[in-house]
């Protein structure tokens, strides 16, 4: 048995002859994996700190540079343990902030509802039991422990407290002085996970908190993740429960930053891809894996938080519908969100990230497709991309002849961002380092610190171009072109960092003037908020999946044919 130290504080053990990745994995320390152990993707760096007989693998070589080599680090999943072992995990995954405040306007209609009861109980009303005085108001009771407690309830000769209400149903009797009840909003996002708290009683959100979808060490994308499902018996249990224990924390940590117990949450909102929304409800996702990408499900669900967490047990929780294997229902929130299908005006929404969902709204119809743009967009399957962390260049720039860039958090680079590699990439045009197929005249373009190579460049191209096959597509289907949008929503965290002229540069969105875009930020979330606080949503949300129809890409020539059209920059 060979002991593994990691940093200061952590100490695990291994047999010998396991590969590390696996070692770490089964003991809780995360790091990004986006080939899920494949060994392609370069992203699970450590520091070998002790441990110098380890041999060097020619994988290693291609992925590393040699400033890394030379720092002793190594990737974990090529690393078979045989002797102890002390290492430093370079990027763990960990939390960071989610700052950006999203504005919205919403009736207040919420799904729950507090409301203050007290009845004398009467000598005379001999025939009237406990509940009926609870009934009168045309509510009812179906919950046996709720029967259990009343009796408590019962002061001086009054019947008194607060009910909490779903519908017409009594969901929960609380004490008299309860004045506020909270919801959480969230969206499940194959790289990260944002949760928001919101006191329902007054329409406002309390908090907010994103942190990585701990998945990511199964893979970067959802065939990744699916692909490891249905490769191990126990595979869609272990992101179900790193899912399920994530988000309980978070909504937990955020109820204990604003002083607020978690019993006093009543409702939630989820919103996510087709994958990620099977995985939350312990469904089994390796249908839509394969083809004719069916999924077990499409239809909302009302669950009850107590089976799925452990500390969370009063909450209901509506889960939005999905529109196919592909578009799930984050998209719909949006769509909900953005109000595309209500507005008369001819709109294109585009959400850009781990995956690329469109939706064209034009006379009245709503078309949707997604395209397998792959992680390039967050970081991954580039050499050294990052999420919008600190330590990551977002932004670069051409000042005075020089190339210029900013690093979230003010630190020394690490990494690039997706917005970074759209800029790093309209700069490298400019100063023509790359031809107009993608060909980069050196091997490698640096700014600053981080490297762009021509396979990030190749990677890129890739996904910029399923982005744009895809917009076209639909615009084919609905016999219309650019000139008829009326509006163009770029949705989604990448969104929120964009530069549009940049991205328009680099073909990533067409060539539409600038004053039609509106980056829309997190849509999705904002759907999944705006539902919680007015319930006649839920019927438009339900509405909006009958109105969208589904194109496959994967069946479409057309779209093989202009994806080779978009690989370049003209």
């Amino acid at each position: 048995m060979y002991k593994i130290r990691i940093g200061k504080d952590k100490l695990i053990y291994s047999e010998k002859g396991e590969n590390l990745l696996r070692v770490l994995r089964d003991n809780n320390v995360s790091v990004p994996s986006i080939c899920n152990g494949a060994g392609w993707c370069g992203k699970c760096k450590v520091r070998v700190l002790k441990g110098n007989s380890l041999t060097l693998t020619e994988e290693e070589k291609r992925l590393l540079s040699e400033e890394e080599i030379k720092n002793n680090i190594r990737l974990v999943c090529h690393l078979t343990i045989e002797e102890d072992l002390e290492i430093e995990v370079l990027e763990e995954i960990s939390t960071f902030n989610f700052s950006k405040e999203i504005e919205y306007k919403t009736s207040l209609n919420p799904l729950v509802n507090l409301e203050r009861f007290r009845n004398k109980i009467d000598s005379k009303d001999i025939d009237i039991s406990y509940i009926e005085y609870i009934e009168k108001r045309k509510y009812v009771v179906r919950n046996l422990e709720i029967v259990r407690r009343l009796p408590s309830f019962l002061k001086d000769g009054y019947l008194e407290g607060t009910i909490v209400v779903l519908d017409n149903e009594v969901i929960d009797l609380r004490e008299k002085d309860l004045e506020k009840i909270y919801g959480f909003a969230i969206d499940i996002g194959t790289t990260t996970l944002v949760v928001s708290l919101l006191d329902i009683t007054t329409g406002k959100r309390v908090g907010v908190k994103m942190e990585i979808n701990p998945q990511v060490s199964y893979g970067a994308d959802v065939l990744s993740r699916i692909n490891y499902v249905m490769s191990d018996p126990h595979g869609l249990f272990v992101l179900w429960d790193l899912l399920i224990s994530k988000l309980e924390d978070m909504i937990g940590s955020l109820c204990k930053e604003k002083d607020i117990s978690v019993n006093d949450v009543y409702v939630g909102s989820i919103v996510g891809n087709s994958i990620m929304t099977h995985i939350f409800l312990g469904v089994d996702p390796s249908s839509i894996g394969v083809f004719p990408f069916t999924p077990v499900f499409k239809k909302s669900f009302l669950i009850s938080s107590k089976d799925l967490f452990k500390s969370i047990k009063n909450a209901k929780i509506y889960t939005f519908p999905l529109i196919s294997g592909y578009i799930g229902g984050d998209i719909v929130s949006g769509i909900l969100a953005l109000g595309m299908h209500r507005k008369p005006e001819n709109s294109l929404l585009i959400d850009i990230g781990t995956n690329g969902e469109i939706v064209l709204k034009h006379d009245n119809k709503l078309f949707s497709c997604a395209t397998a743009a792959g992680p390039a967009f967050e970081g991954g399957n580039i050499s050294q991309g990052m999420i919008a962390v600190s330590g990551a260049i977002d932004h670069v720039w051409i000042e005075d002849g020089k190339v210029k860039y900013s690093v979230i958090g003010g630190t020394e680079e690490k990494g690039i961002t997706g917005s970074g590699l759209v800029d790093a990439i309209a700069v490298m045009l400019d100063l023509e380092v790359l031809d107009k197929t993608g060909r980069m005249r050196k091997n490698e373009f640096n700014v600053g610190k981080v490297r762009i190579t021509q396979k990030d460049i190749r990677e890129f191209q890739l996904a910029k171009s399923a982005i744009r096959a895809g917009i076209e597509v639909l615009l084919n289907k609905a016999d219309i072109t650019y000139e008829d949008l009326d509006r163009i929503y770029v949705a989604g965290t990448f969104g929120n960092y964009i530069n549009l002229e940049n991205a328009i540069k680099v073909g990533l969105l067409p060539p539409i003037e600038i004053k039609k875009f509106v980056i829309s930020g997190n849509t999705a979330l904002m759907g999944a908020e705006i539902l919680l606080l007015n319930k006649e949503l839920i019927e438009e949300a339900e509405e909006i999946i009958k109105k969208v129809k589904y194109i496959d890409l994967s069946l479409s020539s057309e779209f093989q044919e202009l994806f080779v059209k978009f690989i370049g920059w003209g």
